[in-house]
């Protein structure tokens, strides 16, 4: 890393260390000087935009934020909630993005700012070749992966990985199954993942998700879910009942993804039940419409939508 980046987040790490501390007794004091130091390192009007909205938020003292990071604090490995923070909030839409902006430029080519990787077969090679990926991106300005293992075993090797990469931010993108005692323990000790758990049905009755949910929760992993959706079930899955029992088992964040076919209209309506959810009068649950938010996202920072999904099995087989 460049030496100014590295002054810059030993900086940040500091600010936000003290913040923590300080939230156990004035929550909404300490996201308030957060938001002033995000204001602070902000390079752009985009940035500057998003932190003053966060100060607009805060302002009201019904705002759900309050009780969210409340609950992180209580509930999250603090370690994890900085690193998460640092690696997504300024190496990735910060740093990375002014990185990828510069050659994006330079190229005439959109380039994106997220990688996701389907672990569909998985070998020595396979995640040799990711790692490469990764570290070739990372050199890019690429500080975000989303990882889709489909095996138990993959998941140790991801952690290693990650561990590797440590100023990047990876997600694991998880059906429940994959959860188990083990795998959550080590998911416990990696402090740049966040976890992101499958959701099949409608709401969270189901028993494997509970376990898995319980097992995250034991080992202070910062997760949430997600969940496909589509006309019929678009309506079950967009209310308050449903978003009150993924607080109650301790989800951070909700993701909705849209299925293939989806009209625009039902795009619409769970977009701006999202925003709602997420918004100054809202849940302590940060909610997105994966397609929409993703594009806002992009928009805001380079241009585009911003993610590339990689197969890495047909690359190397290719």
């Amino acid at each position: 890393m460049e030496l100014q980046h590295r002054l810059i987040r030993r900086t940040i790490n500091i600010a936000v260390s003290k913040a923590m501390e300080d939230m156990k007794s004035n929550t909404n004091r300490s996201i308030r000087n957060l938001i002033d130091l995000g204001l602070f390192f902000s390079t752009c009007e985009n940035q500057k935009w998003f932190f003053n909205a966060a100060k607009n938020v805060i302002a009201n003292p019904k705002n759900p934020y309050n009780s969210l990071v409340k609950r992180m604090i209580s509930d999250v490995n603090n370690d994890t909630i900085k690193k998460v923070g640092l690696n997504l909030g300024y190496s990735s839409l910060v740093y990375g993005a002014n990185k990828l902006k510069k050659k994006q430029d330079y190229l005439g080519v959109p380039i994106p700012w997220l990688l996701i990787f389907d672990i569909y077969e998985s070998n020595a090679d396979f995640f040799h070749q990711m790692e490469r990926f990764i570290g070739e991106g990372r050199e890019l300005g690429i500080h975000s992966y989303i990882a889709c293992p489909h095996e138990k075993n993959d998941i140790p090797t991801i952690c290693e990985i990650a561990k590797r990469f440590d100023e990047c931010l990876f997600i694991l993108k998880v059906s429940p199954g994959l959860i188990s005692e083990q795998t959550a323990k080590s998911l416990g000790k990696i402090h740049n993942m966040m976890i992101s758990v499958q959701i099949m049905g409608t709401d969270f009755s189901c028993g494997s998700d509970k376990t898995a949910f319980r097992l995250l929760k034991q080992n202070h992993c910062l997760y949430g879910f997600h969940v496909n959706y589509n006309e019929d079930t678009m309506k079950q899955l967009t209310t308050l009942e449903y978003i009150h029992s993924a607080i109650g088992l301790g989800n951070l964040f909700g993701v909705y993804i849209a299925e293939n076919g989806v009209s625009d209209t039902c795009r619409d309506a769970v977009y701006t039940f999202a925003c709602n959810v997420r918004g100054e009068n809202g849940q302590p649950l940060i909610t997105l419409e994966w397609f929409r938010d993703m594009r806002v996202i992009s928009e805001k920072i380079l241009s585009g939508d911003g993610y590339m999904a990689i197969n890495l099995a047909e690359m190397v087989y290719c």
